[in-house]
């Protein structure tokens, strides 16, 4: 049978009430030798509060929603942890749905969150350029659900919260740029689905930086992946084929791929092809030619929706909408080489 605050309170000689308020963390309401004494004691006796006892009293349920795309893929994995880590520190419990891009049940979703009592939600799914029903349904659920949302995109969302957002335009550029400033005049570039607002981003980026430095943008240079490595692995032999000297990804998962077909191709990094990433996931450094990539903060962005999410819960009476966009920053390495001639170079044979 599982403690309770009683047995607690019989094991130490106080009050049930007494045990509550130490439970509880109310700082100078009970001494901290009492305090000591009672929390040792529940750790003793392995006490494990009850749910919904705490909820009646407190009218708090400590659950929050989360609805995330597929945690297969890196960046968002590691998203995930750092806020899964952050709210289980504050005694959170999280109920999480991961959403599948055509087929996700929101009105199943919707019911059992509502259900349930979350008192605010994080949202870290993917917007498509062109959204389907199914989105506008997530957006009213969402601005309607009468609790905080956090999200790591700008949703368009009016409801009280936070937009926790990167400028993966910006990365786009910088990783570009990058590339022309060592010489190369032949971009390629893996992206992600087209219709990935987050791929679009980037794109223009590239765009961008290849308007600026006077190389004309062509679409025969664009191989689209989808973020995962499996999808990026005829990539870099498709783009040797458009003679491509240097490829920036998307991602980073995707430029392992161009990592390994240039080793089954006999090509060194970045003698023969120079590559760059986005994201600065775990693995880049430790690589036989370390990865140069564009550092996103997962886990800073993710530790910053959860305790904004926690600030917005306790903070109830405010009910403004806010947003925070976090800047990339360059994480230069040894793949990309500088070409400042024409050096012969083994693509021919591809």
């Amino acid at each position: 049978m599982n403690a309770t605050i009683k047995d607690i309170a019989l094991e130490c000689c106080v009050s049930t009430a007494t045990v509550s308020l130490a439970l509880a963390g109310k700082k100078g309401r009970v001494s901290a030798e009492t305090t000591t004494r009672i929390l040792e004691t529940a750790a003793r006796l392995q006490y494990t509060p009850n749910r919904a006892a705490v909820s009646l009293a407190t009218h708090h349920t400590k659950l929050v929603g989360v609805l995330m795309s597929d945690l297969r893929n890196t960046h968002i994995a590691q998203l995930f942890m750092a806020i899964e880590e952050v709210l289980q520190s504050h005694g959170y419990t999280l109920i999480c749905h991961v959403l599948d891009d055509k087929t996700a049940d929101i009105g199943r979703i919707s019911s059992e969150l509502n259900g349930s009592g979350v008192e605010g939600i994080l949202y870290a799914h993917p917007i498509f350029l062109d959204p389907d029903e199914s989105f506008y349904r997530i957006r009213e659920f969402l601005n309607n659900a009468g609790v905080p949302i956090i999200c790591n995109e700008d949703v368009g969302l009016t409801c009280a919260g936070m937009d926790v957002i990167f400028d993966f335009y910006q990365a786009g550029y910088l990783a570009t740029r990058h590339l022309i400033e060592c010489g190369h005049q032949v971009i390629g570039c893996v992206s992600g689905p087209a219709n990935y607002r987050v791929s679009e981003q980037r794109l223009r980026g590239y765009r961008d930086a290849l308007e600026e430095g006077s190389i004309a943008y062509d679409p025969k240079l664009v191989y689209y992946g989808d973020y995962s490595t499996a999808g990026a692995e005829p990539a870099l032999s498709y783009l040797l084929g458009q003679k491509t000297t240097a490829i920036f990804s998307f991602n980073d998962e995707m430029a392992f791929a161009l990592y390994r077909s240039a080793h089954q191709y006999g090509l060194s990094i970045p003698q023969d092809i120079s590559v760059i990433g986005c994201d600065n996931v775990p693995f880049c450094n430790v690589l036989e030619v370390p990865l140069s990539t564009v550092h996103v903060p997962a886990e800073e962005m993710g530790r910053e929706m959860a305790e904004s999410l926690i600030t917005a819960i306790e903070e109830s009476h405010n009910k403004s909408r806010t947003q925070h966009i976090y800047a990339p920053a360059l994480i230069l390495r040894g793949s990309v080489n500088r070409r400042y001639a024409d050096n012969a170079t083994k693509l021919g044979k591809y």
